[in-house]
């Protein structure tokens, strides 16, 4: 089945916040400290309509947080189940980050 890329609902909050943690806890002996988006508030992001999640057959496999700014959309955060990696999620999340971007920016 083919992955859907749809908003973040407040029900998603615990599976996205397990990805984010799976996905970048490796980080943290290598940089000394949590990255950033593990420290994330995800309840705040989803309220803010700032999250988007990629689900295959309904099961969250990844994330993105796209975050308005005056003159530009930027991409905060892209993370995929470990599972999931290597599969091309992440760059199709990417993909839809910068059309995104670009019907903001027709839209401004």
């Amino acid at each position: 089945m083919e992955p859907i890329i749809r908003q973040a609902e407040p029900a998603d909050r615990a599976v996205i916040e397990r990805i984010v943690h799976d996905a970048y806890i490796r980080y943290v002996s290598r940089i000394g400290r949590a990255p950033a988006p593990m420290n994330d508030d995800y309840q705040l992001r989803i309220a803010e309509g700032v999250v988007r999640v990629l689900t295959i057959q309904e099961e969250v496999a990844g994330l993105v947080v796209l975050l308005p700014k005056a003159d530009y959309l930027l991409l905060d955060n892209v993370a995929v189940a470990p599972k999931r990696q290597g599969s091309g999620l992440g760059r199709r999340m990417i993909v839809f980050a910068e059309a995104e971007a670009m019907s903001k920016d027709r839209l401004g």
